[in-house]
């Protein structure tokens, strides 16, 4: 064992040493031995820079559950005063007129007063004493002759070592005269240099086997270190009271106790100020700058010219790099073109411009307005009204598809290639969102961002994740929600007035009154005006009448009396929208019109719109169908077969007006209402026949990648488009049981459907939206639990939990990853059993290793190796990368302290280090780095300065090669990225270049909260660096309250139960998964 470890070896050529010299805790199973040191690794090194610090390790042995049993005399103790000053000895050859300053804890000062006496005693240890230029005692005893110093300190260890019985061989050993004398001795010393001591003012008491706090009414005699037996009386002594009992003084304050923290830092910074005053800091705290820092940071946009290119800031700073250069004027309104038929609302439109336009060409504040009506109003057309009639007004317009995270997460991705800011062809959703966001927001022009259709549960949340903050553009909302109206301005959309009315009826039927005489023309005028009348005026319906008369070629009178015929023998069932929630329904008018419509059509074209009813509304592209059908040869399907049939079928609904086409985009779309109407003319059996042809269609067109290669980022476009139907599919089926016609009846069984749930899960999990997953899987969980009985199905379910752990692991669940990846082990074995799966299988490799995730999660390491290790066995000839779990052997391997293994294993991960085909590279290099900084920091405690140095430089320069390539391969906006950004930032910490520091962990800390309810731990970890640098910049109180905000957040993520104040940035690295350590 290293007796006297270096944990810090200053900058360049240290000024001082700072010895520290712990209490029992370090013997003790309750307390961590690395808290010691990584308190002055993380937090005195950034205080006192220009110091070497060590800590002293007491030399027991320890063995079992005996260890404490280990110090069983006085005697004992002050025996490591010897090893003690043969490790300053050896520390110091060369430097030893080099000032010294002790800090001792408890027992420490025993050990510490004997050393000083044995220096002055012995000539060539002299030096030790010479100079020592200060001393810190905190919870010290010094009075030899106080009546009861024996008793407290046989108290204080007891307290120390964890229970009174681990004391007692001390009570038993008869030299305590060992200890008095020393006590005595030092008493004497002639000492030059300054002493500070800290003493309890909090009591501590005996309790069920353990000291514990209480009042200090109730145990006042278990004040262990009390001011007077805390003093030695010098004139250059200054004693202080802590807040705090003998288990917390003995121990080094966390950062966020402001109190302890800040007086403890200020003592020990006067004590150095003494001998070495202090200087102004350097820019990076070691000798020399990482090689090439600059060079990884190509990737990034050119800094400006005042920001040196040595500079670590280079290129980071900017806001070139997080907001790219936008396109203006952008104008997008996809799928949606000019409607030229488009009639009346002038009011409407001129009430919404006076709402939304800048005032007098600029925009002061932030102006929204919500068009709120019933499906059938005509908010989407008065809408897309708006933004033509308008544009002139705004430089840039962007449209949103607001019914859904999925259909929104599209809009933003088209908005980001728009407007030319997106860096990368395969950008993730969230990254898109961000990037928009923060576009807007630094934009300084005049915008209007169009949310459509917003009617979900969650719109309000989806509003106020999507919208940039700021107050800068404008806001348009069509909604059903009336409740909008009053949060955000706006007008609750009613039927047409009869003028407008009856002008849409004449435009859209084409009506001719010059063709006519003047009777003739009146006649027809009346009859329009009754069927507005009859229709309510509700733009929808009028539209639909006028199709219907364009289609008969009959005239407005002779459709009113076929109107009113048919309604005579029309049932008055109400129409709903599955998802309406403010509980409106329309009239068996509007009703009336539909059915009229769907009658004229031919058997293929109805089975076709009740197919689409299904699908989702907006973007029923045409290749799907045609891929979906020509995939399988389902007869179901053969109304539809081929394109010939296809294209008839669509000229058809294109004519009875029941969907609509753009053109440009190779898209169909619904409304809403017309799928209502479809569901009901249908009864239970054509409904599920729908529903399942539907289903086929989806399932067949979904891109599904190898198993061996299931991260295959060039089919996420293609899974993109398909995720809305995917999830349309999932609702239907959900809001069926619920009303118990299920759409797949359940005495069957269609493992299709659990498996496009599973798909599609999946998509979102590679995509990193984490927020969908659960909306898909636990439904394909249910479907599946449902019905095991019937055959198969183990394989999938098998999946489906390989899905909802991995949601976990993201989501920093340890214990729920676990319990759902032996979920899918479990089912895995069970579909080998009954012949789904046969060996070998890739399903039984990443079985096995998801396993080893869950518990490398909950810190079982030795569980976590045997299981990578049986996976990568497993995984034998076939095919695959190996390297993510391969690198997650490795990061088990430098968990549990196996450096040389773990190194041995990345390295022929890492050969070609550009790699940017896929992330996996990237991976490597983030764990070894990992690697590198361990080993530096075992090569500092050797005191192997240069060595160390070198390391951590190339530990630096490993993570910021990773980095590089986690930005090329899956986007600056990941959450892995992030991780990396704070890997930097650390690193930037330890050099002391603390605005570099901050400016990384803003780029991670902005990344996290992008999706802050699964990357709250993240959070939290980043908060609490943060914190430290602000501490370590000198500014404490910042620091604190972040701090102080990031323990909060640790609180509730690990319950109060089993939470005390994180001792160091270990803590809050234990809230985070291991591959984002």
């Amino acid at each position: 064992m290293t007796l006297l470890p270096i944990v810090y070896d200053g900058v360049q050529q240290p000024e001082l040493d700072i010895v520290s010299i712990p209490a029992l805790p370090t013997l003790s199973p309750q307390y961590k031995p690395r808290e010691h040191n990584q308190w002055l690794r993380q937090v005195l090194s950034h205080q006192i820079p220009r110091a070497r610090i060590m800590t002293f390790d007491y030399g027991f042995t320890t063995q079992g559950d005996h260890n404490m049993e280990a110090i069983s005399s006085w005697q004992m103790l002050l025996e490591q005063a010897i090893a003690l000053v043969m490790g300053l000895t050896m520390r110091r050859e060369g430097v030893e007129h080099r000032p010294i300053v002790f800090v001792c804890h408890s027992f420490g000062a025993f050990i510490l007063k004997k050393a000083l006496i044995i220096a002055k005693e012995q000539h060539q240890f002299r030096h030790i004493l010479e100079n020592t230029s200060g001393i810190v005692f905190l919870g010290c005893l010094h009075d030899e002759n106080h009546p009861n110093v024996e008793e407290l300190c046989i108290k204080c260890a007891a307290v120390e070592l964890g229970a009174m019985k681990k004391a007692e061989p001390l009570r038993r050993s008869g030299d305590w005269h060992a200890i008095k004398e020393v006590m005595e001795r030092f008493r004497t010393l002639d000492a030059p240099f300054q002493v500070r001591g800290f003493f309890e003012l909090k009591p501590t008491m005996y309790q069920v086997g353990r000291f514990a706090v209480v009042r200090k009414s109730e145990c006042v005699h278990f004040e262990l270190c009390p001011k007077h037996v805390s003093s030695l009386g010098w004139d250059n002594e200054q004693v202080l009271g802590v807040d705090a009992n003998h288990e917390q003084i003995i121990t080094y304050p966390p950062r966020s106790d402001q109190q302890f923290f800040d007086i403890l830092m200020t003592t020990i910074e006067g004590l150095v100020d003494a001998v070495c005053p202090a200087s102004t800091r350097p820019a990076f705290t070691c000798s020399e700058e990482p090689s090439n820092l600059s060079e990884p940071w190509q990737v990034f946009q050119d800094p400006p010219s005042n920001v040196s290119q040595l500079s670590i800031l280079s290129g980071l700073d900017t806001k070139s790099q997080a907001t790219p250069k936008a396109v203006i004027p952008c104008f997008v309104t996809t799928p949606y073109e000019e409607n030229p038929r488009f009639v009346g609302r002038d009011d409407i439109l001129h009430e919404i411009h006076e709402a939304l336009a800048a005032t007098n060409g600029t925009m002061e504040s932030r102006k929204t307005f919500a068009l709120a009506g019933l499906g059938g109003m005509g908010k989407t057309q008065i809408a897309i009204e708006y933004t033509f009639r308008y544009r002139e007004a705004y430089q840039v317009i962007l449209w949103a598809h607001a019914d859904g995270k999925a259909k929104l997460a599209e809009s933003y991705l088209t908005f980001a290639h728009e407007l030319g800011i997106a860096n990368d062809e395969k950008m993730s959703p969230e990254s898109a969102k961000q990037l928009v966001k923060e576009c807007l927001t630094a934009l300084d022009v005049n915008w209007l961002l169009v949310f459509d259709n917003a009617d979900g549960d969650d719109k309000e949340e989806l509003l106020k994740e999507y919208l940039p903050v700021g107050q800068q553009g404008s806001v348009l909302v069509t909604t059903r929600d009336f409740r909008l109206i009053a949060q955000m301005g706006g007008i609750e959309l009613t039927v047409l007035d009869t003028e407008s009315a009856v002008n849409l009826l004449t435009i859209m039927s084409r009506f001719d009154s010059s063709k006519l005489d003047d009777k003739e023309g009146k006649e027809e005028l009346d009859a329009a005006l009754h069927i507005v009348k009859r229709v309510d005026c509700l733009p929808l319906a009028i539209m639909h009448a006028a199709n219907l008369i364009l289609s008969d070629a009959c005239s407005f009178s002779e459709f009113f009396e076929a109107y009113n015929n048919r309604e005579l023998i029309q049932d008055c069932e109400e129409v709903r929208l599955v998802d309406q929630s403010n509980g409106a329904s329309y009239r068996y008018s509007l009703r009336t019109v539909w059915n009229m419509n769907f009658d004229r059509l031919q058997p293929g074209p109805q089975s076709l719109i009740k197919t689409l009813s299904y699908m989702d509304p907006d973007r029923i592209q045409l290749r799907h169908l045609a891929e979906g059908v020509e995939k399988v040869n389902d007869p179901a399907l053969s109304f539809m077969g081929n394109a010939y049939k296809r294209n008839k079928l669509k000229s058809q609904l294109l004519r009875s007006s029941l969907v609509s086409q753009s053109e440009k985009h190779k898209e169909l779309r619904m409304h809403r209402l017309v799928q209502a109407s479809c569901h009901l003319r249908m009864d239970l059996d054509q409904r599920r026949e729908s529903f399942n042809n539907a289903l086929t269609i989806v399932k067949n067109c979904w891109p599904i990648p190898p198993r061996s290669a299931i991260y295959d980022p060039s089919l996420w476009d293609a899974q993109q488009a398909l995720l809305p139907h995917v999830q349309s599919l999932c609702a239907h089926y959900i809001a069926s049981c619920e009303e118990g016609n299920p759409l797949i009846p359940h005495e069957t069984v269609t493992w299709d459907f659990a498996k496009i749930l599973y798909e599609a899960g999946w998509y979102c999990y590679e995509r990193g939206l984490l927020g969908l997953i659960n909306d898909l899987l636990l439904p394909a969980e249910q479907y599946c639990l449902r019905h095991l009985g019937k055959g198969g199905g183990y394989r999938i379910l098998a999946d489906i939990y390989g899905g909802i752990g991995s949601l976990h692991t993201e989501s920093n669940m340890f214990q729920q990853a676990h319990d759902s990846f032996r979920k899918e082990w479990d089912y895995l074995k069970l579909a080998f059993e009954c012949g789904e799966l046969q060996r070998p299988s890739i399903w039984e490799v990443f079985g096995l290793a998801r396993l080893g995730n869950g518990l490398h999660g909950l810190n079982r390491y030795k569980e976590a190796e045997d299981y990578y290790h049986r996976a990568l066995e497993a995984w034998g000839d076939l095919p695959g990368d190996r390297t993510v779990y391969t690198t997650n052997l490795a990061i088990c391997l430098w968990l549990q302290g196996r450096l040389n293994d773990a190194e041995r294993r990345l390295r022929p991960l890492v050969m070609d280090k550009e790699d940017a085909t896929n992330f996996r590279t990237g991976y490597a290099l983030l764990a070894l780095g990992n690697v590198e900084v361990s080993q530096a920091q075992s090569l500092t405690e050797k005191g192997r300065k240069k060595e160390s140095e070198a390391k951590y430089k190339e530990a630096m320069e490993t993570h910021l090669q990773s980095l590089k390539l986690y930005i090329k391969t899956i986007g600056p906006r990941h959450h892995r990225t992030a991780d990396t950004y704070h890997k930097v930032g650390w690193h930037l910490h330890l050099w002391g270049n603390y605005a570099a520091a901050l400016s990384m962990l803003e780029k991670a800390l902005g990344i996290y909260m992008m999706n802050p309810e699964h990357l709250k731990n993240e959070i939290a970890r980043t908060r609490y660096k943060r914190g430290c640098i602000y501490q370590d910049m000198g500014d404490r109180q910042r620091g604190t309250v972040e701090i102080r905000e990031a323990e909060r957040m640790r609180k509730e993520i690990i319950g109060s139960e089993n939470w005390q104040p994180a001792t160091g940035e270990e803590d809050f690295d234990a809230i985070v998964q291991f591959w984002s350590r």
